[in-house]
Parts: C-alpha cells; structure tokens; sequence
C-alpha cells in the first residue's frame, strides 16, 4: 500500500474498514432476514449506501488500487440507483464525480445521471461533471452559490488562480458537513479521508496542469490520472 492519506496511519484506515464492512453486514442480514418493518427499508438501504460510500474513500486514502475500488464502486452506482435518496447535493456530486474520475461505462454513467436527476438540486456543476460542454443547463443555474461559486469561476474563467483558491478553501467552506473535523473524533473511527472529488472532476474534464498538484491536500491526483 502507498498511504495516500496523510492523517491517519494504515492501521486506523485496516480498523475503520474492517467496522464499515461489519455494520455494512449487520443492515444486510436484518434486511435479508425480513426483520425489518416495510417503511423502515429505504432508510437501512440509505444506511448502507452512506457506509459503503465511506468504505470506498476510505479504501483511497489507505492507498487501495484504484481498479479494486472502480469494482467496488460500480456496484455501489447499482444500489444507489435502483434504492437510493438523492436528496443531498453534496452526496450527489461526490458520486456524479467518482464515476467521472473511474472512468464507468457510460451506460452506468448515464443510468446513475438519469437518477441524481431525480433531485431538486441537480444543476449546472453536476452535469457539467457528467457531460462536460455539451452541458445545455444554464451556467447560472447552481444549487448552492456561496460553496460552488470558486469552482464555477474556474470552469468560466479557466486560470489556476481560481482553481486552487476552491481546492484549499474546499475543508473550511464545509464547516456543516456531517463528515468535517471528524479526524478530531477520537472516541469513534467517523474518519475516512478528505478528498475534494469534484475538483479532480473538473481539472479532467478540462485538462487542467497538475503536475504540481501530486502532494496537494484533497486533491486526488492518481484518480485523476488513471485510464
């Protein structure tokens, strides 16, 4: 393995992968067994959609080959589209930017596209991450300005400038996410890498220089790179 996070050690990432996959077991057994009340389901399904989600970040910053968690996560895309909720946009656009950045079929691709449509946030970035320019929604129409406002600069603007002003302003400007200072828990393993997959999305989908980013904080320079 080649850590690629710089965080935590090998051993913390071998412990929270190894507890994803038990809780991840845990919902499917109960789901199988029918243990479950009927309007209860579509939660425990979200339930492992989010944990299976975390297992694949944090399979990245342990350093896992990026074809193992290509396989992995194309599986995921099938769960998420036949039993997913895609009500958050942030969530919408870590999956529309994986897929991107693991070069899925595009049959996938456009599946998994046609079900974050489904959601009233969809917009310009997350298509723009799917599609490139051949995007025909409004440039204007973005769910959540204040967030995303760098990063649709940089789309217009095309200056490294801008770009690296969204990748390390990216940490701070999610103070409300559920997942931020979570390296600080030291009570629970909640901690699975920060990666800002939308920034390497649109760096690929533009050919953006990066030589120089190899060590960037939450960059994720290989899966940018692979295919």
């Amino acid at each position: 393995y080649y850590m690629r996070d710089s965080i935590r050690t090998k051993a913390y990432f071998d412990e929270f992968i190894a507890q994803e996959k038990e809780r991840i077991c845990k919902f499917q057994d109960k789901l199988n067994s029918g243990s479950i009340d009927d309007e209860r389901v579509p939660l425990i399904n979200n339930k492992i959609i989010y944990l299976k989600t975390d297992l694949i970040i944090a399979k990245y910053s342990r350093g896992d080959s990026i074809n193992d968690i290509k396989n992995e996560f194309e599986e995921l895309i099938d769960m998420v589209c036949e039993k997913g909720d895609v009500s958050i946009y942030e969530d919408n656009l870590c999956l529309a930017s994986l897929a991107y950045l693991l070069g899925v079929n595009s049959d996938k691709m456009m599946r998994l596209r046609s079900k974050l449509m489904e959601s009233e946030t969809y917009d310009y970035l997350i298509d723009f991450v799917f599609l490139g320019s051949e995007s025909d929604i409004d440039i204007n129409k973005i769910s959540f300005q204040r967030e995303y406002k760098k990063l649709i600069k940089y789309i217009d603007d095309r200056t490294k400038e801008t770009f690296l002003k969204y990748l390390r302003g990216w940490y701070r400007s999610h103070l409300h996410s559920s997942w931020y200072d979570s390296h600080k828990n030291e009570k629970f393993k909640l901690y699975f890498g920060y990666w800002c997959f939308e920034a390497g999305a649109i760096a690929k989908r533009l050919g953006f220089i990066d030589d120089d980013l190899k060590n960037e904080q939450y960059y994720p320079y290989d899966m940018v790179h692979f295919n």
